[in-house]
């Protein structure tokens, strides 16, 4: 299959705010405004992370025309990665917005979220009806979360809740409200690493403890989805939440096998401790659960990487990412290459558009708007 004419969905594209906080301002009432002057006007991130708007995390030819950050200028975005790559759709993932999980402060958070939303609303899905958007909600307060989905969980360029992190357990009933309403309205639940693990006391913690490097840390970021993953399935959310579905981005999927082995073996052992799990724990997580290809894994042997994906039914659980603008971009005329054709269907277009609910586009190489 030709990927230069395939139709492909990219699930993890990334739009940056220029300022910070600062442009979203626009977006707060006068006394948030107010609150987030001086100091408080950029998002805190990991000591050990390369700037996310610096040299060393943003490829060169996504700066914009005028000088600006990779990320930053939707019409830019738009010629340079939707009309080159011929992108039928684009889910945004801010993982500039996941950073606000490290305030400690909900009210904080949950002003933030919302302003970043109503930003990328006005902004960005007014620009092309090929952006859509992963809403992000400040899981601090659940309640204030469900609310959040509510107000704009119902448009249709609204396709995802991004849920970045705290230090709590998925399958914690602190997050029901947010499954609640998620699954109410049809929306996927979006994982990302939010550049703040390991690093704030409210962010998520690394197991085994504190990663000294950047490349220790970034080769741990598995350890958050398995955990959560486990977590989301043993305590029943799959059960309690029939229709809710979730997306692991940027996480991997090499690891998911020998997950789903070690699942179903324990499972035959500890049954009686889950009772309702009426199946075996494996077939929970491939139905409900997806994975996105970037960073894909490169094994030394093309036909491990073939094994991997049979393994994790890939036809089903994995959607094409490209991680769009950062350095590490996966193109797809470099991805999955010798794969049959109708399984880079699946990954590159059809799973994406059965989870995210998309329609077929009617986009034919123009710029346009929504």
């Amino acid at each position: 299959m030709d990927t230069s004419r395939m139709k492909i969905i990219d699930s993890d594209v990334h739009p940056w705010i220029s300022g910070d906080i600062e442009g979203l301002k626009p977006y707060m009432s006068k006394s948030w405004q107010i609150r987030f002057e001086g100091k408080r006007s950029v998002l805190p991130d990991h000591p050990l992370r390369p700037p996310l708007a610096g040299a060393t995390s943003i490829r060169r030819d996504a700066k914009t025309p005028d000088g600006g950050v990779g990320g930053s200028d939707p019409h830019f975005l738009r010629e340079a990665h939707l009309d080159k790559l011929n992108i039928e759709y684009a889910i945004l993932s801010s993982i500039q917005a996941g950073k606000l999980v490290s305030l400690p402060n909900a009210g904080e958070a949950t002003v933030l979220a919302r302003a970043f939303n109503d930003y990328f609303i006005d902004k960005w899905l007014s620009v092309d009806d090929r952006f859509r958007l992963a809403m992000c909600v400040a899981v601090h307060d659940p309640v204030e979360a469900a609310r959040e989905i509510r107000r704009i969980g119902g448009q249709e360029n609204i396709v995802a809740v991004y849920m970045p992190l705290m230090n709590i357990l998925m399958g914690n009933v602190h997050y029901y409200p947010i499954y609640e309403a998620a699954e109410e309205l049809g929306l996927p639940i979006f994982l990302h690493p939010t550049g703040t693990e390991g690093a704030f006391q409210t962010s998520v913690s690394f197991a085994g403890g504190v990663p000294s490097t950047y490349i220790e840390r970034h080769s741990c970021f598995p350890q958050i989805a398995m955990g959560n993953i486990t977590s989301l399935l043993f305590e029943g959310v799959f059960v309690r939440f029939p229709g809710l579905k979730v997306l692991a981005a940027e996480f991997g999927f090499g690891w998911v096998p020998h997950m789903l082995w070690r699942f179903d073996q324990n499972w035959r052992q500890f049954r009686n401790e889950v009772p309702w799990l009426e199946k075996e724990p494996s077939s929970y997580v491939l139905d409900r659960v997806r994975f996105t290809s970037q960073p894909l894994e490169e094994p030394e042997k093309d036909e491990y990487l073939t094994q991997i994906l049979e393994m994790v039914h890939a036809d089903r659980t994995i959607l094409f990412s490209t991680d769009y603008p950062h350095w590490d971009t996966d193109y797809p005329q470099t991805t999955f290459q010798r794969l049959p054709e109708n399984l880079k269907q699946r990954i590159f277009h059809d799973n994406a558009a059965e989870l995210f609910g998309l329609k077929p586009s009617h986009h034919t190489g123009a710029s346009h708007a929504a």
